[in-house]
C-alpha cells in the first residue's frame, strides 16, 4: 500500500512538467517575429528603412495603446539611432507606409560618413516587440553592402568600418548561429520533433524522419534562392501547426509508428519556405550570392540545432521506453498534449 501511495505521488510529476512546458509555449509561437533595418550611407546623407510585418505592427499597437501610425513614428524616433565617429546623427524626417501586409518607415538623418568613418547602428526594436524578435540590419555605403547582421534583444548594436570590406565568413557564421537559435527558440518545431521521437521505435526510423526534414528544408531554400518561389505566412504557419497536431493524433491512434517521412517532408518544406520567404520579403541581400550564403548558412544552423535538441530528447524517450509502466501512461499523455498544442496553434493562426 505504501509503495502504491509513493508511486501515486510521483506519477503526476512528469505530466505536470510537460503540461507546463506546452502551456508556456502557447504564448511563444513558431516565429517570434522578424523585422529589417536597411541603412544607406553616402558622404552627404544617411537614410534607413525599417520594415515590419503586420503581425509585429499589431504587437506594437497592442503594447503602446495608440494607433499604428503614431506607434510606428514613436518607435522609429526613439528606437533607431545612427552614429558616425561617436556623433549621433539627428533624425530629420520619418515617413510611414502602412498596409495590410505590414509597414515601412523611411527615416532621414542629417549628415553622412567619410570613407574612413566608423558607423554605429543601434536598434531597440527587438526589445520593444515580442520576446525572441530578431532584426536584420543591412548597411550599405554608396550602394555597396558593407555589413549585414541579425540583432535581438540582447545584441542591439552594429559597428561598421566604412572602408572595410564585408567578410563572407563572418556573415555565414552569424546566420549559422541564427539558425541554431531559431530551432531552439522555435517551440512548435521542438514539439513536432518530440512527437517524432515518441513515435520512432528505432534509431533508424528517427534518422529517416530527420533526413526527410533536412531534404525538404534544403529543397525549399533552393527553390526560394534559384526559383523565386514564395509561400505566404498565412498558409505556411497554419500548415506547420496542423502537422504538429497530425503527428500527435497519429501517435495516439496507430499501434506502430510506420513510415511518416512524407509528413516530415511536408513540414520541412513549409518551414523552409516560411523563413526564407520572410528574409526576401524584407529585402535581404544585395546579390544572389549574398542571399545564397545567408540562407544556406541558416540551413546548416537549423540542422545543428535540430541534432542538439534530439540529443537531449532521445535519452529521455529511451528511459521512458525502458519502463513499461511509464511508457503505457506517459506516451499517450505526451501525444495528447502534442495534439492539443498543435490544435491550439492552428486555431490561433487561422483566427
Amino acid at each position: 500500500m505504501q509503495h502504491r501511495l509513493q508511486r501515486a505521488r510521483r506519477g503526476p510529476g512528469p505530466l505536470v512538467l510537460i503540461a507546463l512546458l506546452l502551456t508556456s509555449t502557447g504564448v511563444l509561437a513558431h516565429d517570434p517575429g522578424l523585422s529589417s533595418l536597411e541603412v544607406n550611407i553616402t558622404s552627404l546623407s544617411t537614410s534607413a528603412i525599417l520594415s515590419m510585418s503586420a503581425v509585429d505592427v499589431n504587437v506594437l499597437v497592442t503594447g503602446s495603446g495608440t494607433d499604428a501610425e503614431r506607434a510606428l513614428d514613436e518607435l522609429a524616433r526613439s528606437a533607431v539611432q545612427i552614429s558616425v565617429d561617436g556623433r549621433v546623427l539627428p533624425l530629420t524626417a520619418a515617413h510611414i507606409e502602412l498596409d495590410d501586409k505590414g509597414a515601412k518607415v523611411r527615416l532621414s538623418f542629417a549628415g553622412g560618413a567619410g570613407r574612413k568613418a566608423r558607423v554605429s547602428v543601434s536598434s531597440e526594436v527587438p526589445r520593444r516587440l515580442a520576446r525572441g524578435h530578431r532584426e536584420l540590419v543591412v548597411v550599405t555605403v554608396d550602394g555597396v553592402s558593407a555589413s549585414e547582421r541579425m540583432l535581438d534583444a540582447d545584441n542591439r548594436a552594429l559597428a561598421v568600418d566604412v572602408a572595410a570590406s564585408p567578410s563572407t565568413a563572418g556573415k555565414a557564421s552569424s546566420f549559422v548561429s541564427l539558425g541554431i537559435r531559431h530551432i531552439l527558440s522555435g517551440y512548435d518545431h521542438l514539439v513536432f520533433l518530440a512527437g517524432l521521437i515518441l513515435a520512432a521505435r528505432t534509431v533508424r526510423e528517427l534518422l529517416v524522419a530527420l533526413t526527410a526534414f533536412t531534404a525538404a528544408h534544403s529543397l525549399s531554400l533552393a527553390l526560394v534562392v534559384a526559383g523565386g518561389v514564395h509561400a505566404p505566412p498565412s498558409i505556411v504557419e497554419p500548415l506547420i501547426a496542423a502537422s504538429i497536431a497530425w503527428v500527435g493524433i497519429e501517435n495516439l491512434l496507430r499501434d506502430r509508428s510506420g513510415s511518416r517521412w512524407w509528413v516530415v517532408f511536408g513540414f520541412g518544406l513549409v518551414h523552409g519556405f516560411g523563413f526564407a520567404g520572410a528574409l526576401l520579403e524584407l529585402g535581404f541581400g544585395t546579390s544572389a550570392s549574398g542571399v545564397a550564403v545567408a540562407l544556406l548558412s541558416f540551413n546548416i544552423g537549423v540542422e545543428a540545432g535540430q541534432i542538439a535538441a534530439a540529443a537531449v530528447m532521445l535519452p529521455i524517450a529511451w528511459v521512458i521506453r525502458a519502463r513499461p509502466s511509464w511508457q503505457a501512461r506517459l506516451m499517450p499523455a505526451c501525444s495528447l498534449m502534442i495534439t492539443i498544442a498543435g490544435s491550439y496553434w492552428l486555431v490561433a493562426r487561422l483566427w
